[in-house]
């Protein structure tokens, strides 16, 4: 003890070795004391960091995953949202969904929304997101691809809005029993009163009696009370014999209408709503042509109007027009006399002139000005199906100059079909190609191909690379085929033309919203009609992030010759 203390202290000075002792004791005593209380802080932080962690992991585990399509399907990830703010991915969403996209734009927003990701985990946000989906499934309507979305995520949100949509749709299409089938499926509580009303009716169809009984007679012990829908499940209990009351304040009421009244008449009207037009034509609750006032421009037009919304079948609206009575002038210069008509009658007239003609020049002539007709009156699907079968009695050759090109419009006669004529001295036409859509092409084989195409454009002074050339190579090398450094120069751009706010998204990876401003920017344009430019940046922001099949099946459709 005395060895170690005098390094300490003085070698003159009195020393109280027990003093020493004591106070080293206490400082043993302290530093315990430290070390014990900082453990337990370090055992607070440490427990406290568990917790956080845990609560982190416990709300990714909470997040809810609804979609249709496994991200790896399409070259997506599960979190592809995550750094991105809610309130910007549904202000661009809800722009989109008002918009009329190409079919191209359709299917990537659509591969989107459907597939499986995190959703977010403010309920109000989470909420609007599920909407989001919720509202482009029902505008394009797609009853079976709503339905797997459905039925797939019925556990985890029940989706009453887009039940709702499917029923109608169907019953709209008077496919009945397939709506009442759905909802046996189903088997969920609903809160919707109108899911409810039908899912008892759909009981009683479904010859479950019993179970729609029961099923009302719970309803009304809650307090649910809806005195129409009472007064029709009496004559489907059959209480009664029969009851006319009828109302159109929903389908299902309707529908019930006329079904618990043989004397059932509903006159639509300029308002009534394409779903409703569709129940009555799919019910022949139209009535038939001969009932239909000529006289009446506003109730033929309203007829014309329902066949463009295809609500209404056109075979009836032409043979409709067969039933005005013309003098011999008018049909002997229809040309001339149509214009004196009024609009409703002048297509008629046009249509009788063409079952009359003929001659093929004059009969096609007429053809384009009743679709022209059509068209200035914003009903232009009126004159569809007739048309093509008119067109298609004659070919390309038969016509004047004039009217090849209208000829061309309405028989689809320029568009190629899907044969690929591979062209192996332009290398976007090559069988290079193949790379994108063959998956057992090996990468070696095409690494040597495309060095040796650029082998020899180096040395051709004739030969040099466009646009979609660069971005054959420049999605090659994305995937790693390695192009020898001689040729690089051959596809390098001065500028990407990648719109500024696109590339911040990539680099930030929101990933999500991205593709949700490539899709804005696609819009109505099918992309093999997009310019080199657009064309160019779009798939180098799929290159960035890594989305290759949606790139893959964009090349494969825009890069080939389709003979």
């Amino acid at each position: 003890m005395l060895m170690s203390l005098t390094l300490s202290v003085k070698s003159n000075e009195p020393v109280d070795i027990w003093s020493i002792e004591n106070k080293e004791e206490k400082k043993t005593i302290e530093d315990t004391l430290d070390n014990d209380v900082q453990q337990s802080i370090n055992n607070l932080t440490n427990s406290k960091e568990d917790e956080i962690a845990i609560e982190q992991d416990t709300i990714e585990i909470n997040k809810k995953i609804v979609g249709l399509y496994d991200p790896s399907d399409n070259g997506f990830m599960m979190n592809m949202w995550k750094n991105s703010d809610p309130k910007k991915v549904f202000n661009l969403s809800n722009k989109i969904n008002k918009m009329k996209l190409s079919d191209d734009a359709k299917s990537i927003y659509t591969k989107l929304l459907l597939t499986n990701t995190y959703s977010p985990v403010i309920p109000e946000d989470e909420k609007i997101f599920f909407d989001i989906k919720s509202e482009w499934l029902m505008k394009y309507k797609d009853v079976e691809l709503i339905e797997d979305y459905v039925f797939k995520n019925i556990d985890i949100i029940p989706n009453e809005k887009l039940i709702k949509f499917i029923v109608d749709e169907l019953l709209a299409e008077n496919k009945n029993k397939q709506a009442c089938e759905i909802l046996d499926k189903i088997k969920i509580n609903f809160n919707n009163n109108y899911l409810k009303n039908f899912n008892i009716y759909c009981l009683t169809f479904l010859k479950k009696k019993e179970e729609a009984i029961l099923s009302y007679d719970l309803e009304k012990e809650s307090g649910y009370k809806d005195p129409f829908f009472e007064k029709k499940l009496s004559y489907l209990f059959e209480y009664t014999d029969e009851e006319l009351s009828t109302s159109d304040k929903d389908l299902l009421s309707l529908h019930l209408s006329y079904l618990t009244n043989k004397k059932f008449v509903y006159v639509p009207s300029e308002k009534t709503t394409k779903l409703y037009w569709r129940y009555l034509s799919s019910n022949n609750l139209l009535g038939s042509i001969n009932d239909v006032n000529l006289e009446d421009d506003e109730e033929v037009f309203l007829l014309e109007k329902a066949t463009h919304d295809q609500n209404y079948d056109e075979n009836e609206l032409f043979n409709l027009y067969k039933r005005f009575q013309f003098s011999i002038d008018q049909l002997l210069n229809v040309e001339s006399e149509h214009q004196k008509l009024s609009k409703i009658k002048s297509r008629a007239l046009l249509y009788q002139g063409i079952l009359l003609t003929n001659n093929a020049n004059d009969k096609i002539k007429l053809c384009e000005t009743l679709k022209n007709s059509f068209i200035q009156d914003n009903i232009s699907l009126a004159f569809n199906k007739e048309l093509k079968t008119i067109l298609k009695q004659y070919e390309l050759e038969d016509l004047s100059s004039e009217l090849t090109n209208f000829y061309e419009v309405y028989t689809d006669a320029n568009k190629k079909n899907n044969k690929i004529k591979y062209n192996n001295k332009i290398l976007h036409q090559s069988k290079l190609v193949k790379y994108f859509s063959d998956e057992t092409i090996s990468k070696k084989k095409i690494e040597k191909d495309l060095n040796n195409f650029l082998k020899k454009v180096k040395k051709s002074k004739k030969n040099f690379l466009v646009t979609k050339d660069i971005i054959l190579i420049e999605a090659m090398v994305s995937d790693g085929i390695n192009v020898s450094e001689e040729f690089k120069y051959l596809y390098t751009l001065d500028d990407n033309s990648m719109p500024t706010d696109i590339q911040i998204l990539i680099n930030d990876d929101e990933t999500g919203m991205a593709i949700l401003r490539l899709i804005e920017i696609i819009g109505e344009d099918n992309i093999k009609d997009l310019g080199s430019e657009t064309l160019y940046f779009v798939i180098n922001a799929l290159n960035q992030m890594d989305i290759d099949p949606i790139r893959n099946e964009i090349l494969y459709n825009i890069l080939p010759l389709r003979a």
